[in-house]
């Protein structure tokens, strides 16, 4: 069947053989994990070391595409993990603002402590 796919509010054909290639003028670009973990990346900006853990990345991936895998999900874990003790940290600043007297008499703070 046909594939489609959403760019924005528009809604187009997608084929399978279609590649998008975006770039950017930043030097040292960051994105987040999920998202590196679907593109594939590249710095024209590369030195020779950077270049030799590329390939050797690659080869790797293609050997043993079983710790590529476990890698990029680990690489997810992780940002998910990130994001978790973020929202554990706000809360607890928010507990801690919003706390009125002695922060030890207030059970509703100690359950989130």
């Amino acid at each position: 069947g046909v594939e489609y796919m959403r760019l924005g509010e528009n809604i187009t054909e997608y084929s399978r053989d279609f590649k998008l290639y975006i770039t950017t003028r930043l030097r040292n670009p960051h994105y987040l994990p999920e998202v590196a973990v679907k593109v594939c990346l590249l710095n024209f900006m590369i030195t020779p070391l950077g270049l030799q853990d590329q390939l050797l990345g690659i080869v790797a991936a293609k050997k043993k595409p079983e710790l590529e895998e476990k890698k990029n999900k680990l690489i997810v874990e992780s940002a998910k993990n990130k994001k978790q003790l973020k929202e554990t940290e706000d809360e607890i600043l928010e507990v801690l603002s919003l706390s009125e007297g002695n922060i030890l008499e207030d059970e509703t703070a100690i359950k989130i402590l």
